[in-house]
């Protein structure tokens, strides 16, 4: 009678096991199948903007416009394609040369090496400066992570920045803010994480942790946000970001780097009102603009610009502040009492 029984539960085993099997490999096939009919129609809307340039056996994306001197370079944050940054050089562009680009793995640019730290994409973009025939001065602008890797640029091609625009940047002692959130990276080998974030992505990871984008905000046009939403939602996404980590090692790296102490640059920093103030929230708000004029003040000609009607995403809500800070050093640049014979007057370019 017991063996009968357990003869009947160990088929039953066999069956469930399987039946789950089966769904499981039905749940990866839908998921693949999901992400290649969603990628293809992406494929069809997400025409190339901007232009791709070789920078040693692989190509970055640039998009460039406007004329005159110095060039103005847009370097986004994490995993953010070059194109947040659409309606900024848009303003831009009406008084200098303004061009966004995106990193490896990101947008229309080839993969890159991995680990994509700071320092490797510095690289990267000193490599596309020359390449794209850009050359110096240049005017930095770089957005979270994006404002450690200007910094690094700048550390490592002395004389060629002649001024930075930081958007609330990442910062290296962030974490010693109280109640900052951070992430520990998995205790896994690389090649694990990668490998891991190469497949989710197959599966369309990043499509189903996207929220709805919501209507456009101000300044950028329906077809333009809808173009970043489907940006944004791509496959090498996750890939981008397993590549950068968690960010330790580009503090680490950024720890060390100097070269601010005479830089014309503007640190804009995130100002909207917090609903309670006595929150952890508001506490954390009050550390971070507090490192951030710490920030500025390296420089003796730098400081603190706060962004009232914006969170963290800058380039998105309040582009018009980035556009006011670059405005400004411009002039400053072009009006300096010994004048560098390099910033010409501005002229018209076409859109590439």
């Amino acid at each position: 009678m017991r063996d009968g029984a357990w003869k009947t539960a160990k088929r039953l085993i066999v069956r469930t096991g399987k039946s789950l099997g089966i769904l499981l490999l039905a749940l990866v096939a839908g998921a693949a199948v999901y992400e290649h009919v969603s990628a293809w129609r992406d494929g069809r809307v997400l025409k190339q903007v901007g232009r791709s340039v070789d920078i040693g056996g692989r190509t970055l994306n640039i998009y460039f416009t406007g004329g005159g001197a110095p060039t103005v370079v847009f370097v986004s944050g994490a995993t953010a394609p070059g194109y947040v940054w659409m309606p900024t050089e848009r303003g831009v562009a009406a008084f200098t040369h303004a061009c966004w680009y995106d990193r490896a793995d990101i947008g229309w640019s080839q993969p890159g090496p991995d680990p994509e730290w700071g320092d490797a994409a510095a690289r990267d973009l000193h490599r596309l400066v020359q390449n794209a025939g850009l050359g110096p001065p240049l005017v930095l602008v770089g957005h979270s992570f994006g404002g450690s890797i200007i910094r690094l640029y700048n550390a490592a091609y002395r004389g060629e920045v002649a001024g930075m625009v930081f958007v609330d940047t990442a910062l290296e002692d962030a974490g010693t803010i109280r109640g900052m959130p951070h992430k520990d990276p998995p205790r896994l080998p690389r090649s694990v994480i990668v490998g891991l974030s190469t497949v989710l992505g197959r599966l369309g990871m990043i499509r189903f942790m996207a929220s709805d984008p919501g209507p456009p905000p101000k300044h950028w046009t329906a077809a333009e946000w809808d173009v970043l939403a489907r940006l944004r939602r791509q496959r090498n996404v996750l890939l981008a970001d397993a590549k950068v980590g968690p960010g330790r090692a580009t503090d680490d790296l950024v720890r060390s780097a100097g070269g601010l102490e005479d830089m014309p640059m503007i640190v804009l920093t995130q100002g909207r009102p917090i609903a309670e103030p006595s929150s952890v929230e508001a506490g954390v708000r009050r550390g971070w603009v507090a490192l951030q004029r710490e920030f500025a003040q390296r420089s003796r000609r730098g400081r603190q610009v706060m962004v009232l009607d914006s969170g963290h995403g800058i380039p998105i809500e309040a582009p018009d502040a980035v556009i006011a800070a670059v405005r400004e050093l411009v002039t400053e640049l072009r009006t300096a009492s010994h004048p560098n014979p390099r910033l010409l007057p501005p002229r018209t370019v076409p859109q590439r």
